[in-house]
């Protein structure tokens, strides 16, 4: 590791981000969170290269950042926030530089969040998003990327589709970072509280709290939105899982790993060894920033 990264993560642990989560009920996490949704703003963009636009999808903003000069190919760029904060005005400029870096046009929602509504809500709005990107890019040349609960909904694309929604082609690709799904197993949760010790971002008491919260008083919520590891991937396409092997939700690779293999899914494990949770958009050192350019490598040659 270097020092600067040895530096980050003494800061990470210094600021109490982990703390935030530590401790606190699902009531408590969703109030406060509330609070700070409130004073969130979508960022206003210009770029010479790009179209920006901000439309709507059930009722939701979606950003599309559209290459002037028009190329095939587009991304469903999916940001996580625990399923209880909104993209920061930060990300939403980050996913600018990954459009420009990637060379595909980028569809970023702000899909609804379980401080309102159940996880399902969220599942209905990314499919109905996707299905806009159909109108105008072909299915294979749909990739899809989704960062935390980002990338549970990202991967869980592919149950959602099988779960009654098969006139709906499958996207081409699918890049999940560190995905959020809660723990399904005593052999994942002991994982998970090894883990729990040296991760300095997420508590794994919160992946239990998050159960609630994602269900938001709803037990119709079908298990795979809960449990992503309990998902039909029946046709799935090609999936990168990435992951730091220091934090809480890498407890849960080995159960994706058998699910994927169980349905003959092309797949890749990537881990950072010794890294933080969505170690790879946070490149401000030289092995995050090595993360940010696989990330971008893969999906520009997807």
């Amino acid at each position: 590791m270097s020092i600067k990264y040895e530096v980050l993560k003494r800061l990470v642990k210094a600021l109490g981000l982990k703390n935030a989560w530590s401790g606190k009920s699902a009531e408590e996490i969703v109030a406060r969170k509330k609070i700070e949704n409130e004073k969130n703003r979508i960022p206003r963009l210009n770029d010479p290269e790009f179209e920006i636009i901000k439309t709507k999808i059930m009722g939701c903003p979606v950003i599309k950042m559209i290459h002037k000069k028009k190329v095939s190919r587009a991304n469903l760029f999916i940001i996580g926030g625990g399923m209880v904060s909104a993209p920061r005005p930060g990300s939403i400029k980050k996913a600018l530089k990954f459009a420009k870096e990637t060379g595909v046009d980028l569809y970023v929602p702000y899909y609804p969040l379980c401080t309102e509504h159940p996880i399902t809500k969220a599942y209905a709005m990314i499919h109905e998003t996707y299905k806009r990107m159909l109108r105008h890019y072909k299915a294979e040349d749909i990739s899809v990327l989704g960062t935390s609960s980002g990338g549970n909904l990202a991967l869980g694309m592919v149950p959602y589709i099988n779960d009654g929604h098969g006139d709906t082609p499958m996207p081409g690709y699918i890049l999940t970072i560190s995905p959020g799904t809660c723990v399904d197993t005593d052999e994942e949760w002991q994982r998970m509280l090894e883990l729990d010790q040296k991760d300095i971002i997420i508590p794994a008491q919160y992946m239990k709290t998050a159960e609630e919260i994602m269900k938001h008083g709803d037990d119709n919520v079908p298990d795979y939105m809960i449990w992503l590891q309990k998902g039909d991937f029946t046709n799935c396409p090609k999936v990168t899982f990435m992951y730091g092997s220091d934090e809480t939700l890498y407890a849960c690779a080995p159960s994706f790993e058998k699910k994927m293999k169980e349905f003959g899914v092309d797949y890749e494990m990537i881990v950072g060894d010794g890294m933080l949770h969505c170690y790879p958009v946070f490149p401000i050192v030289k092995e995050a920033k090595e993360g940010w350019d696989q990330m971008i490598g893969l999906v520009k040659n997807a």
